[in-house]
């Protein structure tokens, strides 16, 4: 395992949130014991502040819960149960910021308090922003409840920060295929909600990035954004590997380095770095695959440029090699998202 990252057996995941999966779960009619399944975990621990699980305890946790949970819509349930005390010292950090603007700020900064296994950015432009997610999880089951946690939770939490209830994003954007209850997302969001997405975001008006804060208090921000600091390099891991590996390859995008070129940036060995991935779950192509499947999209929906060249800009030289892998990626063929765009 590559220094300063994050694996599937290290206890790094505050216990709030999986309590919080616990308590939805028995809400819903499932039994404690049923969700705690082969996870090590027992009631008395999900109390205990001082409990953090393993990646391998927490993904028990929520295959046992997809499995259980009555209804598909367990991830916007959740990101709906989820509040500000779920996110700890973070938590009261991000209460007490001024704006919109700088309690997520905050939240990019200190992220890995929460989950390292997950970042997120904000891209501002004139009159709109995106609030865009990127999960380093290959399991797509539980990567698709984690992009409906994310939508719900982040819109839900904006309301409750700023006092106004009704208040909507423009867009939802969300990186999987439309499900069989797309028509429960309008309970939640009164806007449109577009799946087959190059990305999981949320857009927003960029006025909504100044809006006070209903519990704006500097002196308690500064002092809670300090505990957060101390805790983080308590812990260790600020970045995970797959995220790290994510960043070199978008730094040229459709140059992609070679596996050993990647390793060489992280100062270790290509057989190191393929190790500590496979302890996650993933790999370098793995990785590859994902942000030319986002880039492919993101060509065929905003832009009129023929097949060849997008296959091009992803890095397939053969166009026919870059059909099959697209279907491959998404399930679909190019012409779906360029069909869809007209």
């Amino acid at each position: 395992m590559i220094r300063g990252t994050w694996s599937l057996t290290e206890p790094l995941i505050p216990v709030n949130m999986p309590a919080t999966m616990v308590r939805l779960g028995v809400e819903n009619g499932l039994q404690q014991s049923d969700l705690l399944h082969n996870t090590q975990l027992n009631g008395e621990m999900l109390t205990d502040p001082a409990t953090r699980l393993s990646y391998q305890q927490l993904l028990t946790l929520v295959n046992n819960l997809i499995k259980l949970y009555p209804g598909q819509t367990l991830g916007l349930d959740l990101g709906n149960a989820l509040n500000i005390n779920q996110y700890g010292m973070l938590g009261y950090a991000i209460l007490s910021c001024a704006d919109i603007r700088s309690a997520l700020q905050l939240g990019v900064k200190y992220h890995s308090l929460i989950d390292p296994a997950f970042t997120f950015e904000i891209i501002e432009q004139d009159d709109t922003t995106a609030i865009r997610l990127t999960a380093h999880i290959p399991f797509e089951p539980i990567y698709r409840m984690l992009c409906d946690v994310f939508v719900a939770n982040f819109a839900s939490l904006g309301r409750f920060l700023i006092g106004q209830p009704d208040m909507q994003p423009i867009e939802v954007h969300l990186n999987h295929p439309k499900p069989d209850y797309a028509d429960q997302y309008q309970q939640y969001f009164q806007c449109p909600v577009l799946f087959d997405q190059p990305r999981t975001e949320l857009i927003v008006d960029s006025s909504l990035l100044d809006l006070p804060l209903i519990m704006a208090d500097q002196a308690t921000a500064n002092m809670a954004e300090s505990q957060c600091a101390e805790i983080l390099s308590r812990l260790g891991p600020k970045e995970g590997i797959a995220a790290k590996v994510r960043r070199i390859l978008l730094q040229n995008p459709g140059h992609f380095p070679p596996v050993d070129v990647v390793a060489s940036h992280l100062a270790t060995s290509t057989r190191t770095l393929s190790r500590s991935l496979q302890e996650l779950g993933t790999s370098y192509q793995r990785i590859l695959d994902e942000i030319r499947k986002e880039m492919a999209i993101e060509y065929l929906r905003n832009s009129s440029l023929p097949i060849e060249e997008v296959a091009a800009l992803v890095g397939y030289s053969d166009p026919s090699n870059f059909r099959k892998a697209f279907r491959r990626w998404t399930g679909r063929a190019p012409s779906y998202y360029r069909k869809e765009l007209s």
